[in-house]
Protein backbone atom coordinates (compact mmCIF):
# COMPACT_ATOMS: atom_id res chain seq x y z
CA UNK A 1 0.00 0.00 0.00
CA UNK A 2 1.02 3.37 -0.55
CA UNK A 3 1.79 5.99 2.07
CA UNK A 4 -1.78 8.31 3.38
CA UNK A 5 -3.11 10.82 5.11
CA UNK A 6 -6.49 10.74 5.26
CA UNK A 7 -8.96 13.41 6.90
CA UNK A 8 -12.23 12.51 7.76
CA UNK A 9 -15.17 14.11 8.57
CA UNK A 10 -17.28 11.85 11.81
CA UNK A 11 -20.53 13.44 11.85
CA UNK A 12 -22.66 12.06 14.71
CA UNK A 13 -19.53 13.41 17.21
CA UNK A 14 -19.12 16.31 15.50
CA UNK A 15 -14.84 15.33 15.37
CA UNK A 16 -12.24 15.25 12.65
CA UNK A 17 -10.13 12.36 12.16
CA UNK A 18 -6.81 12.64 10.44
CA UNK A 19 -4.66 9.01 10.11
CA UNK A 20 -1.48 9.34 8.41
CA UNK A 21 0.24 5.52 7.37
CA UNK A 22 3.93 6.27 6.47
CA UNK A 23 6.43 3.46 6.16
CA UNK A 24 8.08 3.97 3.15
CA UNK A 25 8.68 7.82 3.69
CA UNK A 26 10.30 6.70 7.03
CA UNK A 27 12.04 4.15 5.21
CA UNK A 28 13.19 6.66 2.71
CA UNK A 29 14.57 9.22 5.70
CA UNK A 30 16.00 5.98 7.04
CA UNK A 31 18.16 4.84 4.00
CA UNK A 32 19.26 9.24 3.03
CA UNK A 33 20.66 9.24 6.79
CA UNK A 34 21.88 5.45 7.00
CA UNK A 35 19.83 5.24 10.39
CA UNK A 36 20.17 2.78 12.88
CA UNK A 37 16.83 1.55 14.63
CA UNK A 38 16.20 3.74 17.47
CA UNK A 39 16.97 7.63 15.63
CA UNK A 40 14.99 5.69 12.35
CA UNK A 41 11.99 5.09 15.15
CA UNK A 42 12.27 8.62 16.87
CA UNK A 43 12.35 10.62 13.23
CA UNK A 44 10.06 8.05 11.65
CA UNK A 45 7.23 9.45 14.44
CA UNK A 46 8.75 13.40 13.72
CA UNK A 47 7.88 12.62 10.47
CA UNK A 48 4.60 11.60 10.76
CA UNK A 49 3.72 14.37 13.40
CA UNK A 50 5.07 16.66 11.31
CA UNK A 51 3.09 16.32 8.25
CA UNK A 52 -0.03 15.32 10.63
CA UNK A 53 -0.29 19.25 11.96
CA UNK A 54 0.81 21.00 8.63
CA UNK A 55 -2.15 18.64 6.85
CA UNK A 56 -4.55 19.16 8.95
CA UNK A 57 -4.11 23.36 9.29
CA UNK A 58 -6.67 24.67 6.63
CA UNK A 59 -6.46 28.06 7.79
CA UNK A 60 -4.65 29.23 5.05
CA UNK A 61 -3.61 25.95 3.58
CA UNK A 62 -0.07 24.97 2.17
CA UNK A 63 1.43 26.56 5.40
CA UNK A 64 4.75 25.20 6.55
CA UNK A 65 5.20 23.39 9.78
CA UNK A 66 9.09 23.07 11.27
CA UNK A 67 8.87 21.05 14.48
CA UNK A 68 12.47 21.44 16.20
CA UNK A 69 13.18 18.96 19.55
CA UNK A 70 16.33 19.22 22.28
CA UNK A 71 16.07 17.09 24.49
CA UNK A 72 18.49 15.40 27.49
CA UNK A 73 18.25 11.76 25.80
CA UNK A 74 20.76 10.10 23.81
CA UNK A 75 19.26 11.58 20.30
CA UNK A 76 19.66 15.24 21.43
CA UNK A 77 17.34 16.52 19.29
CA UNK A 78 16.24 16.42 16.08
CA UNK A 79 14.45 18.79 13.58
CA UNK A 80 11.59 18.23 10.81
CA UNK A 81 9.40 20.76 8.60
CA UNK A 82 6.79 19.95 6.66
CA UNK A 83 3.69 21.72 4.36
CA UNK A 84 0.11 20.85 3.13
CA UNK A 85 0.73 18.39 0.25
CA UNK A 86 2.08 16.25 2.37
CA UNK A 87 5.66 17.15 1.22
CA UNK A 88 8.25 16.61 4.64
CA UNK A 89 12.01 16.15 5.53
CA UNK A 90 13.96 15.85 8.28
CA UNK A 91 16.97 14.45 10.46
CA UNK A 92 17.93 13.85 14.07
CA UNK A 93 21.35 14.85 15.84
CA UNK A 94 22.75 11.41 16.37
CA UNK A 95 22.32 8.63 13.74
CA UNK A 96 23.80 5.73 14.93
CA UNK A 97 21.06 4.45 18.42
CA UNK A 98 19.52 1.07 18.78
CA UNK A 99 16.16 1.32 20.78
CA UNK A 100 17.80 1.12 23.87
CA UNK A 101 19.31 4.38 22.84
CA UNK A 102 22.75 3.02 22.65
CA UNK A 103 24.95 2.51 20.10
CA UNK A 104 23.63 0.14 17.62
CA UNK A 105 25.28 -3.18 16.32
CA UNK A 106 24.53 -5.02 13.40
CA UNK A 107 21.00 -5.70 13.08
CA UNK A 108 19.25 -9.44 12.74
CA UNK A 109 17.51 -11.01 10.31
CA UNK A 110 13.33 -11.74 10.21
CA UNK A 111 12.51 -14.89 11.32
CA UNK A 112 9.11 -16.77 10.38
CA UNK A 113 5.94 -15.57 12.24
CA UNK A 114 7.79 -12.80 14.00
CA UNK A 115 5.22 -10.52 15.40
CA UNK A 116 4.98 -6.80 15.44
CA UNK A 117 6.81 -5.12 18.42
CA UNK A 118 5.84 -1.61 19.62
CA UNK A 119 8.93 0.80 19.66
CA UNK A 120 9.36 2.35 23.62
CA UNK A 121 10.85 5.90 22.58
CA UNK A 122 11.69 6.69 26.52
CA UNK A 123 15.35 5.54 26.02
CA UNK A 124 16.07 7.28 23.19
CA UNK A 125 14.44 10.63 23.90
CA UNK A 126 14.95 10.75 27.64
CA UNK A 127 18.00 11.16 30.52
CA UNK A 128 18.60 8.01 32.37
CA UNK A 129 18.00 10.69 35.37
CA UNK A 130 14.88 12.15 35.14
CA UNK A 131 12.11 12.48 32.57
CA UNK A 132 12.63 16.22 31.54
CA UNK A 133 13.80 15.85 28.10
CA UNK A 134 14.28 19.48 27.19
CA UNK A 135 12.22 21.82 24.40
CA UNK A 136 10.19 21.18 21.96
CA UNK A 137 9.60 24.14 19.53
CA UNK A 138 7.05 24.68 17.02
CA UNK A 139 7.08 27.48 13.67
CA UNK A 140 4.25 28.25 11.40
CA UNK A 141 5.49 30.18 8.05
CA UNK A 142 2.29 31.29 6.07
CA UNK A 143 2.52 31.36 2.10
CA UNK A 144 4.03 34.39 1.04
CA UNK A 145 4.22 36.06 4.55
CA UNK A 146 7.44 37.06 6.15
CA UNK A 147 5.57 36.48 9.77
CA UNK A 148 6.19 33.38 11.97
CA UNK A 149 4.14 31.96 14.13
CA UNK A 150 6.53 30.48 17.18
CA UNK A 151 5.36 28.56 20.15
CA UNK A 152 7.68 26.81 22.37
CA UNK A 153 7.13 23.68 25.33
CA UNK A 154 8.57 21.83 27.56
CA UNK A 155 9.26 17.99 26.54
CA UNK A 156 8.64 16.39 29.62
CA UNK A 157 8.27 12.50 29.41
CA UNK A 158 9.48 11.00 25.89
CA UNK A 159 5.48 10.86 24.31
CA UNK A 160 6.07 13.01 21.00
CA UNK A 161 2.17 12.64 20.42
CA UNK A 162 1.44 13.79 23.95
CA UNK A 163 4.18 16.87 23.55
CA UNK A 164 2.58 18.08 20.18
CA UNK A 165 -1.15 17.77 21.70
CA UNK A 166 -0.04 20.04 24.37
CA UNK A 167 0.84 22.80 21.29
CA UNK A 168 -2.57 22.02 19.18
CA UNK A 169 -4.25 22.72 22.70
CA UNK A 170 -2.93 26.11 23.17
CA UNK A 171 -2.74 26.98 19.41
CA UNK A 172 -6.20 25.98 17.59
CA UNK A 173 -9.33 27.01 19.42
CA UNK A 174 -10.64 23.24 19.58
CA UNK A 175 -7.40 21.84 20.60
CA UNK A 176 -6.80 18.38 18.96
CA UNK A 177 -5.06 14.80 20.45
CA UNK A 178 -2.38 13.14 18.29
CA UNK A 179 -0.90 10.12 18.86
CA UNK A 180 2.16 8.39 17.28
CA UNK A 181 3.45 4.88 17.00
CA UNK A 182 6.52 2.72 15.52
CA UNK A 183 5.63 -1.33 15.03
CA UNK A 184 8.76 -3.49 14.74
CA UNK A 185 10.18 -7.17 14.01
CA UNK A 186 13.02 -8.24 13.44
CA UNK A 187 14.44 -7.11 10.13
CA UNK A 188 11.92 -4.78 10.06
CA UNK A 189 12.65 -1.58 12.28
CA UNK A 190 9.97 0.24 10.44
CA UNK A 191 7.60 -2.25 9.58
CA UNK A 192 4.80 -0.05 10.46
CA UNK A 193 4.32 3.64 11.03
CA UNK A 194 1.29 5.82 11.62
CA UNK A 195 -0.40 8.55 13.51
CA UNK A 196 -3.72 9.62 14.13
CA UNK A 197 -5.03 13.60 15.13
CA UNK A 198 -8.23 13.69 16.74
CA UNK A 199 -10.39 17.30 17.09
CA UNK A 200 -13.42 18.85 17.49
CA UNK A 201 -15.88 20.69 14.40
CA UNK A 202 -17.93 22.85 17.24
CA UNK A 203 -16.79 23.84 20.64
CA UNK A 204 -19.33 21.89 22.41
CA UNK A 205 -17.73 18.61 21.14
CA UNK A 206 -14.05 19.86 22.40
CA UNK A 207 -14.09 18.41 25.61
CA UNK A 208 -15.74 14.78 24.92
CA UNK A 209 -13.01 14.36 22.37
CA UNK A 210 -10.29 15.86 24.53
CA UNK A 211 -10.88 12.76 26.84
CA UNK A 212 -10.22 10.61 23.87
CA UNK A 213 -6.86 11.60 23.90
CA UNK A 214 -4.84 9.63 26.59
CA UNK A 215 -6.70 6.30 25.74
CA UNK A 216 -5.18 7.12 21.61
CA UNK A 217 -1.92 7.68 22.93
CA UNK A 218 -1.72 4.47 25.39
CA UNK A 219 -3.22 1.71 23.47
CA UNK A 220 -6.00 2.48 21.02
CA UNK A 221 -3.42 3.65 18.13
CA UNK A 222 -1.04 0.59 18.75
CA UNK A 223 -3.91 -1.64 18.79
CA UNK A 224 -5.69 -1.00 15.92
CA UNK A 225 -2.55 -1.20 13.46
CA UNK A 226 -2.42 -4.74 14.97
CA UNK A 227 -5.78 -5.40 13.55
CA UNK A 228 -4.74 -3.69 10.67
CA UNK A 229 -1.60 -4.97 9.45
CA UNK A 230 -2.00 -3.93 5.66
CA UNK A 231 -1.22 -0.25 5.42
CA UNK A 232 -4.38 1.17 4.60
CA UNK A 233 -4.77 4.01 6.22
CA UNK A 234 -8.69 3.94 5.31
CA UNK A 235 -8.94 0.78 7.37
CA UNK A 236 -6.73 1.98 10.02
CA UNK A 237 -8.91 5.03 10.09
CA UNK A 238 -12.28 2.65 10.12
CA UNK A 239 -10.92 0.73 13.61
CA UNK A 240 -9.76 3.97 15.25
CA UNK A 241 -13.71 5.06 14.78
CA UNK A 242 -15.08 1.73 15.40
CA UNK A 243 -12.62 1.80 18.78
CA UNK A 244 -13.26 5.30 19.97
CA UNK A 245 -17.05 4.94 19.08
CA UNK A 246 -17.06 8.12 16.46
CA UNK A 247 -19.93 6.97 14.34
CA UNK A 248 -19.37 6.53 10.62
CA UNK A 249 -16.62 8.30 8.64
CA UNK A 250 -17.03 10.27 5.56
CA UNK A 251 -13.64 11.13 3.61
CA UNK A 252 -12.88 14.95 3.02
CA UNK A 253 -9.28 14.96 1.69
CA UNK A 254 -6.07 13.61 1.35
CA UNK A 255 -2.01 13.84 0.48
CA UNK A 256 0.78 11.37 0.04
CA UNK A 257 3.37 11.72 2.48
CA UNK A 258 6.36 12.25 0.60
CA UNK A 259 10.07 12.95 1.57
CA UNK A 260 10.62 16.35 -0.49
CA UNK A 261 13.51 19.12 0.62
CA UNK A 262 13.61 22.49 -0.05
CA UNK A 263 17.25 22.71 -0.78
CA UNK A 264 18.41 23.65 -4.32
CA UNK A 265 21.65 25.23 -6.20
CA UNK A 266 19.77 28.55 -5.80
CA UNK A 267 19.85 28.79 -2.22
CA UNK A 268 23.36 28.33 -2.07
CA UNK A 269 24.23 30.96 -4.15
CA UNK A 270 21.83 33.50 -2.42
CA UNK A 271 23.55 32.41 0.91
CA UNK A 272 27.11 32.90 -0.69
CA UNK A 273 26.29 36.30 -1.66
CA UNK A 274 25.61 37.47 1.42
CA UNK A 275 29.27 37.36 2.71
CA UNK A 276 31.75 39.86 2.23
CA UNK A 277 33.62 40.25 -1.50
CA UNK A 278 36.93 39.41 0.12
CA UNK A 279 35.71 36.39 1.56
CA UNK A 280 34.06 35.42 -1.99
CA UNK A 281 37.12 36.23 -3.27
CA UNK A 282 39.52 34.10 -0.96
CA UNK A 283 37.28 31.39 -1.52
CA UNK A 284 38.07 31.72 -5.18
CA UNK A 285 41.70 31.73 -4.82
CA UNK A 286 42.26 29.29 -1.65
CA UNK A 287 39.76 26.69 -2.47
CA UNK A 288 39.00 27.24 -6.11
CA UNK A 289 35.14 27.31 -5.40
CA UNK A 290 32.70 26.23 -2.52
CA UNK A 291 30.84 23.34 -1.78
CA UNK A 292 27.45 22.25 0.54
CA UNK A 293 26.05 19.30 1.38
CA UNK A 294 22.04 19.51 2.64
CA UNK A 295 22.16 18.11 6.01
CA UNK A 296 18.09 16.78 5.36
CA UNK A 297 18.19 15.29 2.04
CA UNK A 298 22.45 14.45 1.43
CA UNK A 299 22.10 16.82 -2.43
CA UNK A 300 26.03 18.47 -2.83
CA UNK A 301 26.83 21.51 -4.73
CA UNK A 302 29.67 23.06 -6.13
CA UNK A 303 30.04 26.19 -6.84
CA UNK A 304 32.96 27.53 -9.15
CA UNK A 305 35.83 30.10 -8.50
CA UNK A 306 34.37 32.10 -11.54
CA UNK A 307 30.68 32.22 -9.81
CA UNK A 308 32.11 33.32 -6.70
CA UNK A 309 33.90 35.89 -8.62
CA UNK A 310 31.12 37.13 -10.13
CA UNK A 311 29.22 37.37 -6.64
CA UNK A 312 32.23 39.31 -5.29
CA UNK A 313 31.69 42.16 -8.35
CA UNK A 314 34.78 40.80 -10.04
CA UNK A 315 32.54 40.32 -13.79
CA UNK A 316 35.87 41.41 -15.75
CA UNK A 317 38.05 37.88 -14.13
CA UNK A 318 35.54 35.75 -15.56
CA UNK A 319 36.69 35.08 -18.93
Amino acid sequence: MPDQLLVFAALETDARLAVCVAPKLAQEAARRHALAPGSASALAQALAGTVLLAASDRSPPQARVDVQLECGGPLKGLLTDADGSGAVRGLVRVNGLDRNGRRAAAAGEAGPGELLRRFDPRPVFASGLDERAGVLSIVRAEPGSDDLHRAAFPFAGADLGAALTLFLRNDRARGGEMALEVLFRPGEPLAAVAGALLWAQGEDAADELRALGKPLRQRVLHESMLRVESGDARALADELARALRLGPLQLEGGVKPRFACRCSRERVVRALATLARDELRDMAARDHGAEASCDFCGAHYGISAAELLGLAGDGQLLA
